[in-house]
Parts: structure tokens; sequence; C-alpha cells
């Protein structure tokens, strides 16, 4: 065997060898993605400005791979036949057809990439500073390249800028189901990342403590009397108003009447212990409103309708709790929104969004026009029910279990199709409250 074939099988080894680093370089690129080549950074400290460098020119990083890929494979394919060709004669084109496609296939595509998806990050250490030195190199036909596919792209009317948010909001959803469905993320941590997620969705009127269920006194309520309704209801604020509830003066803290009462001021009106009341619009976003209550430093606040008038109020807690779940302390009423009795019924309170009774029973509860499961039952029946009405919606029966001063406080929810709903158990948020 002569010394330049010898020198050609060892070029052509050469090339097969950069076809596989820049196959896996290329894979290993594209599973890591520009949000852990940003983690990677703090990773491997010396190899820092090499990450920085590949995060923010994916683009760039993975044409240079493609570009030295075609290359060598080129390169490796035109080499092949000449040694064929000197070994075998007119039978050697054939040879290097069948020997080179099996060859880059199979150890310079599938292997390199399968290892790469399986050992990113020590590949794409290994790899960045002959691939940086490459880029400078080659940049000129980088460059080209890249001016090619933008105006190909152009005359097609096509965007092909990759650049991009390191993960969108579906991508974020879709890993959070993933990792719930692995057993990597805990159900009381998925659900909190989701409301996290769904905080900037939700409106105030989704979560505020409606007008019937407020809590409030007249301004002319005496220090003893706003005393004692402290101590029976547990709430540390209360608004007042004048004549009606649409008129709201104030707000009355219970920590303001320790001062009137530790002095003898039963009798007084707490007409001059109000503080400035914070009004807000129902269709504010939640992050809204709690970036609005934080910075005022006020954790309650009324809520107000398109016409001005007093539609709610919410307080902190309520916000909070869209996050984290319910919020549980010594006055708070522990029977839950939906409770589960078995056998497919379930209790439910009138209040309780549809959102969250979908969730919780697994069924899609859509309406266009009303919230709650009270609306949703004056919908279906078209007008108020007597206690024991019942109603066929889709596979449930419901019922009306309390219905009192023209409102729908409770209603049984019976799956009749003999399936069990797949939330089940107990709602995560509980009666509504005044104060946080």
């Amino acid at each position: 065997m002569s010394s330049d074939l010898v020198g050609s099988i060892g070029l052509l080894l050469f090339f097969l060898l950069l076809s596989f680093y820049f196959s896996a370089t290329e894979t290993a690129i594209t599973a890591a993605g520009k949000m852990k080549l940003k983690s990677l950074e703090s990773a491997y400290p010396n190899r820092k400005k090499g990450f920085e460098w590949l995060a923010d020119n994916i683009q760039k990083a993975l044409t240079a791979t493609l570009v030295g890929n075609n290359i060598v494979n080129i390169a490796a394919a035109s080499l092949a036949t000449t040694v064929c060709v000197s070994l075998f004669g007119k039978n050697g084109p054939i040879i290097a057809v069948a020997s080179m496609t099996s060859v880059v296939v199979v150890f310079c595509e599938i292997l390199p990439k399968v290892i790469s998806i399986g050992y990113k990050e020590q590949v794409l250490y290994r790899s960045i500073p002959a691939l940086s030195v490459f880029y400078v190199v080659m940049s000129p036909v980088i460059h080209v390249v890249n001016g090619l596919v933008w105006c190909i792209g152009k005359f097609l009317g096509l965007k092909l800028d990759v650049r991009r948010s390191f993960v969108t909001r579906a991508d974020f959803e879709m890993m959070i189901r993933e990792s719930s469905a692995s057993g990597a993320l805990e159900e009381d941590e998925s659900k909190m990342i989701h409301g996290v997620i769904a905080f900037e969705e939700t409106r105030v009127s989704e979560v505020m403590v409606p007008r019937t269920d407020m809590m409030a006194v007249t301004s002319d309520t005496t220090v003893a009397d706003a005393s004692a309704i402290f101590m029976q209801t547990g709430h540390s604020r209360v608004p007042v108003y004048q004549k009606e509830l649409d008129k709201i003066t104030g707000m009355l803290y219970a920590k303001d009447l320790l001062g009137p009462l530790s002095g003898g001021m039963k009798d007084e009106k707490v007409e001059g212990l109000l503080r400035e009341p914070l009004f807000i619009p129902e269709t504010i976003k939640t992050d809204e409103a709690f970036d609005l209550m934080k910075s005022s430093q006020i954790h309650i606040a009324i809520v107000v309708d398109e016409y001005g008038g007093t539609a709610g109020l919410v307080t902190l807690e309520d916000l909070i709790e869209e996050i984290v779940g319910d919020i549980q302390d010594e006055y708070d009423d522990e029977t839950p929104d939906v409770l589960d009795e078995g056998g497919g019924s379930y209790l439910v309170q009138g209040y309780v969004n549809l959102e969250d009774l979908s969730e919780t029973l697994g069924y899609p509860f859509e309406f266009e026009d009303v919230d709650t499961v009270a609306g949703m039952l004056l919908t279906i029946i078209g007008g108020f029910p007597e206690e024991g009405q019942s109603v066929g919606f889709g596979p449930w029966k419901i019922s009306a279990v309390e219905v009192a001063d023209h409102r729908i406080l409770q209603v049984r929810m019976e799956r009749q199709d003999g399936g069990e709903a797949s939330g089940g158990g107990d709602s995560s948020r509980d009666n509504p409250k005044n104060d946080g």
C-alpha cells in the first residue's frame, strides 16, 4: 500500500471524526437551548465567555456547525471515492457510496446525536473552544450563508429570525405538566406554579368578596358596637359607609379602637377613626391590584363596578391565596367549597368559581355571562329555584340545597353516568373573608 493511499485513508478518518464533532455539537446546542446555556455560564466559570458567546449567537453557531459538517462530509465522500477506486478499480464508486452512507449515517449522525442528547453539557464544554475558532476562520462564509438564507426567506415571505425568549409560556406550562407527571414536582408545587402563571390573567372580580357577603358598618356605629362586631367576626378591618354600601367613607381598623376603648370612650362614633379607603375597578388584573395594594401599604381595597357602585372587596390574603392556595386562620369557617360526599355526589357552595369547579370535578362548566355555581344554576333553570329543585346538565344532576333571600347558597351535584370526578377531593378555596 503506497504512502499516498495511507495518507488518504488517514485524512478520510480525520474528516469522519470532524463530522462526528459537528453533528454532536449541533445537537448539543439545539438540545440545551438558550436558557440552559445561560445557566452553564455560572456552572463552568472557565468557559463562561464561551457559553456567553454561544447563548448570544445560537443562530451563527448552528450555521457554523452545519457549514462545517457539510464541508467535511463532501470532502470525506470525495476522498472515499478516490480511495475505493484505488483499491477496487471500477467497482470503487459503488463501494464508496455504500460504505460512506453506512458510516456517515451510523457513526457521524445517529451516534453523536444520541450521545449529545444525554450528555449535552459535557459535549458543549469540550466543543466550544474549537467551535469558536472555526467560527472566526469561517465567518466570511457563514455571513454569506446567513445572508442568502435571509434573502430567500424574504422572497418567500418567511420570518427566519430564530431569536426568541428563553422559553415561551406554552413551553413553561408543558414543562410543569411533564414534571408533575414524572414526579419531579409535587402536586402542591405544581398548583402553586400554575397559580403564579395564571395570576396576571385573573381579574379581581373573580377573587373578590362579593357585595352581598361584605361585612361593613355605618358611620354612626359606636366604638362599643364596632368592637363587638370585630370580636364576633374575627375581622381586623371593615368598610364604613353612609346610608348605603355604594357610599363607602373609609376603613375601620380594629387596632384603632384600642385607644378609645382604653380611654372609656365606648359611645364615641367610629366616624373619627376612619382611614382613607382604596378603590380599585373590578376589571383590574390581580397582579396589578397586588402591586397597587403593596405599594400603598393597604391590605384591603373596595372593588367598584363600571357605574362606581360597590361590587365587593378584596384583601391581600385573597390575592395571595390565588397562588399558594387557602390560608386558614382560627376565624375561618372550615366548611370546604366542594365537599366530596362519595358515590359521585358533591355538596358545593354557591359562590364557588366555575373555573375552580371545573378543575375540582374534572368537567368543563363553561358559561359566558356567569362566574359562579349559583349563577350557573340560575342560567340553566332560567329563574330562582326552590329548595330541592333539580335540573340536568350533561352527566350531572344539579339540585338547589339551600336558597335564602334570593341567593343560592348551596347546591348538590351528582354524577349520573356512574363516573367519579377526576379532580376529586375538596377544593382549595374557602369561604369569603373580609381581611387578610
